[in-house]
């Protein structure tokens, strides 16, 4: 069961992507830091995002925790996760208690060995990749999640093309 509570621990930490994703403003969601203990982002291999990996060595990952996401929200989440992310449960310390939301897990996705820092890609990647939520968003609602991973390559080139061209 998917929770309308989730964890973010990537590119949905970025309130313009989060909001490009869900087609409006975030306003009405809560937003809270947290953190998931024994875990680790890695950058994805051949992309800018990461995936989180669990380990008992692993210090944990500091988040985000959104509550009050709506059901097209979630929709439209989904479709932005794509087939290569898959919604599981995870335990997060939130101001001294644990709770229980949705996390994206790992589906077809190669974790690298490359560490993977939010503040680092806000400052790199952040832009470029608004431009690519923008246009892989256009095709929600005319694909599947599934029909649509078909066109990511094309999707991540366009968008370079179209980032470049605003200078």
């Amino acid at each position: 069961m998917i929770m309308n509570n989730f964890f973010f621990y990537g590119t949905l930490r970025s309130t313009t992507i989060l909001e490009t994703v869900i087609g409006h403003q975030s306003d009405y969601l809560e937003f809270t830091p947290a953190f998931a203990p024994r875990s680790e982002l890695r950058l994805v291999v051949n992309e800018s995002f990461p995936v989180i990996v669990f380990d008992d060595r692993y210090a944990g990952v500091h988040g985000t925790l959104v509550k009050g996401l709506n059901g097209e929200d979630i929709n439209r989440i989904l479709f932005f996760e794509d087939v290569e992310f898959t919604p599981q449960q995870i335990s997060l310390e939130v101001n001294g208690q644990i709770e229980q939301a949705s996390y994206f897990s790992q589906q077809r996705v190669r974790p690298s060995d490359e560490p993977w820092s939010f503040e680092e890609w806000q400052k790199k990647d952040e832009r470029l990749s608004v431009v690519t939520a923008e246009l892989w968003m256009e095709l929600y609602g005319k694909y599947s999640a599934e029909e649509a991973d078909r066109y990511w390559n094309d999707v991540k080139q366009a968008a370079l093309k179209k980032f470049q061209s605003q200078g």
